[in-house]
């Protein structure tokens, strides 16, 4: 029996996610906020926590990165907050948006629970140098897989479980609305976070990408900057004052 420990400042939440995970036959504790679950792993192991992203004390990826500095065990969010691609790149294990239902909830800890390899992130450019300095700055911390185009981003999908998709907009064959339409169009694939990057500023603002419901949309010149940024995020040890008030140090 998988254990989940249950974070959140809402009472009422905390008690229909139970009630759901609790249903499936998980072992379900609940705690109040980033603190008292950073108490609680002191003495109790899960093998998931499910976090919401805005909590007072601390925010989720806060919240994350104390955690892995300590125990390493994976953390999925929970949230209205509309940031998975970040969140993917920070390190976090998943992340469902509110609202979301009792079997959705249930399906994203079972995705979670049943990852055993390591984060997969796709790439999708026409240009093989573009791709290739995304790789460059990517690995060894995700598996990067890439696809020259829409067509052929759909075989890879396909075939390889993906966590994120990074896609420029012009491409020949298929270009990149086409891609995320068929991408959402597909229960495969629709829950899958996508970030479009383009040197098109038109492009960027046009408004089809809400339609598509893509998590980021930026322009290449900027792209590495805010890519870089999100994995330093990840990287960087708790500021002290934060780790020590959230989780004093013991011995072990």
């Amino acid at each position: 029996m998988a254990k989940l420990m249950l974070v959140d400042d809402d009472s009422g939440t905390l008690a229909w996610m139970a009630e759901a995970l609790e249903g499936a036959a998980y072992d379900v504790r609940t705690v109040r906020g980033g603190s008292a679950a950073l108490e609680l792993l002191r003495s109790w192991t899960p093998d998931l926590i499910l976090a919401d992203f805005l909590m007072p004390e601390m925010d989720g990826f806060a919240f994350n990165r104390l955690v892995q500095s300590r125990e390493r065990v994976p953390v999925m969010l929970v949230s209205v907050v509309n940031k998975p691609a970040e969140a993917i790149l920070r390190g976090v294990a998943g992340y469902v948006r509110k609202p979301v239902t009792a079997a959705e909830l249930r399906a994203a800890v079972e995705r979670v629970l049943g990852a055993v390899e390591g984060v997969t992130l796709l790439v999708v450019d026409d240009d093989a140098d573009i791709r290739a300095c995304y790789r460059l700055i990517l690995e060894p911390r995700f598996t990067v897989i890439e696809a020259e185009n829409g067509r052929a981003a759909l075989e890879l999908l396909s075939r390889e479980p993906v966590a994120l998709a990074i896609v420029d907009v012009h491409m020949p064959v298929m270009n990149g609305v086409e891609l995320i339409r068929a991408m959402r169009e597909d229960a495969r694939f629709c829950t899958i976070p996508v970030v479009v990057q383009t040197s098109d500023r038109a492009a960027a603002r046009a408004p089809v990408w809400t339609d598509l419901h893509v998590a980021q949309t930026i322009l290449k010149d900027e792209f590495l900057d805010w890519l870089m940024t999100q994995i330093d995020a990840h990287l960087a040890p708790a500021p002290p004052r934060e780790a020590e008030r959230a989780w004093p140090a013991v011995s072990r």
